[in-house]
């Protein structure tokens, strides 16, 4: 595990934050959905009491903010895996071949021999 700055830890909270609420919002939907498909062809169900089709209703929503939140999370990690990894690899490129900047510089300045 690779040490964060607190910006960083910031960060990533609030992109999973975001997948929270994408995910809330969508399995809320779809809970909302099948509750209305169970209400309209389930006779048990129009007997089931508006705080027990609620709490149906908000597990969805609660579940697939979770599932969403992850998502997000482990993306947010992988994208800044993928970024130190680009970063290291450049370090080394231009340790072996030296730096491109320093070179184009070389090459347009005339030298005074």
């Amino acid at each position: 595990m690779r040490v964060v700055s607190n910006s960083e830890q910031e960060s990533a909270s609030r992109h999973a934050m975001k997948g929270f609420a994408i995910g809330i919002a969508q399995w809320g939907s779809v809970g909302l959905f099948a509750s209305g498909l169970l209400y309209a062809f389930a006779p048990w169900y129009k007997k089931t009491q508006t705080v027990n089709k609620f709490y149906i209703v908000m597990c969805f929503g609660l579940g697939g903010g979770a599932y969403k939140s992850d998502r997000y999370m482990v993306n947010f990690e992988r994208r800044g895996r993928a970024q130190t990894l680009d970063e290291e690899t450049k370090k080394r490129y231009e340790l072996l071949y030296g730096n491109a900047v320093e070179a184009q510089k070389a090459l347009e300045t005339p030298s005074a021999a």
